[in-house]
Formats: structure tokens, C-alpha cells, sequence
């Protein structure tokens, strides 16, 4: 029997789904400034991907999720699937080489 704890949660994401609003809801512990949720809403997951990846390095991997459609990733996932480069940012699609 195939349980959610067995399938990769990288393995989750589909080419289509870079392509899909995504949303990120942030955890600010107590010790920073400002402690709460924040939420932040993306054109696509491949922009909410580089977000979390670039602005949110520091963090521990359970204190951000990406929400895309009925799936969630925590932070930790998002670090996996940058490295991959499965997906393609705004600035280097059509990108001419010299």
C-alpha cells in the first residue's frame, strides 16, 4: 500500500504546475521583528519557486509552504526542485545567446 509519506513530494510537481498561480504562506518566529503568517500570492510557481529559494534561504524548511493548486511543499522541497531546473524563470525564457 502506497501511502503520501512514501511518493518524493518533488516527484509531486508537474511540468504544467510551474505554470500555475502559486501561493506562499511564511512563518515568522518569535524572535524576529515581526512574528506571524505572512501570505504571498504568485502568477506562477515558477516565480513563488524562485522567491523562496532566493529571499527566504535562511529559513528552516518547515517555516515556508507553496501552495500550488491542492498540492503543498514546504521549503525544503522547493530548494530540490530549484536545483533540478526543471523549471524556467520569466528573465530566460526567449533568452537569445550570443
Amino acid at each position: 500500500m502506497m501511502t503520501a509519506r512514501n511518493v518524493d513530494p518533488a516527484a509531486m510537481m508537474t511540468d504544467d504546475d510551474y505554470s500555475q498561480p502559486a501561493e506562499i504562506f511564511l512563518l515568522r518566529r518569535s524572535g524576529a521583528k515581526r512574528s506571524g503568517l505572512t501570505y504571498r500570492r504568485f502568477a506562477t510557481a515558477a516565480e513563488a519557486i524562485d522567491y523562496a529559494v532566493t529571499e527566504c534561504a535562511s529559513l528552516r524548511p518547515d517555516d515556508l509552504v507553496m501552495a500550488v493548486e491542492d498540492k503543498r511543499f514546504n521549503l525544503g522541497t522547493l530548494r530540490a526542485l530549484h536545483r533540478e531546473a526543471r523549471h524556467s524563470t520569466p528573465s530566460t525564457v526567449g533568452e537569445a545567446t550570443a
